[in-house]
């Protein structure tokens, strides 16, 4: 009887080892190719004028746009959305005419107190690079991250 679990027992573990080894393993992408950057002639951090920003928010849908950033760049574009999904957050995506393809998001927070908060990014399907809005001592600045940490492929 003793000999029948061993028995029994090892049967059952060749068989499982010889179904596990017959399987063929999955191929897996390991490296995703890098994408060119569509903002490689802009700075690494580069300052907005916080009044530009908040007359985004002004304008009119379908209206063109114009960001003013130092080294004589610029983002060009046209309103093509703004809603605002509650009492307090308005959010507008603009399309960029200066880098076709290329989207804004840009979001303001009024919320319960006295203070705004503007957050925004742009962002290419086809591009390794975006913009991040982002803000440091009540000043704005645009700076450029990889793609790849903000959108899945």
């Amino acid at each position: 009887m003793k000999n029948r679990y061993t028995a029994g027992f090892l049967g059952l573990y060749l068989v499982c080892s010889i179904v596990t080894k017959a399987q063929e393993p999955i191929p897996v992408k390991q490296h995703i190719a890098d994408k060119p950057f569509l903002f490689s002639q802009l700075p690494e951090r580069s300052d907005c004028i916080t009044k530009e920003l908040i007359q985004l928010f002004r304008a009119e849908l379908f209206s063109g746009i114009v960001i003013h950033l130092p080294g004589n760049h610029e983002l060009r574009g046209v309103i093509t959305e703004k809603v605002q999904r509650s009492s307090g957050i308005t959010s507008i995506n603009i399309k960029l005419s200066n880098y076709p393809g290329a989207l804004f998001n840009i979001s303001l927070n009024t919320g319960s107190g006295l203070t705004s908060k503007i957050n925004g990014r742009i962002i290419h399907p086809q591009s390794g690079d975006v913009l991040i809005l982002t803000e440091e001592n009540s000043t704005y600045y645009l700076k450029k991250k990889l793609q790849k940490f903000f959108m899945t492929e």
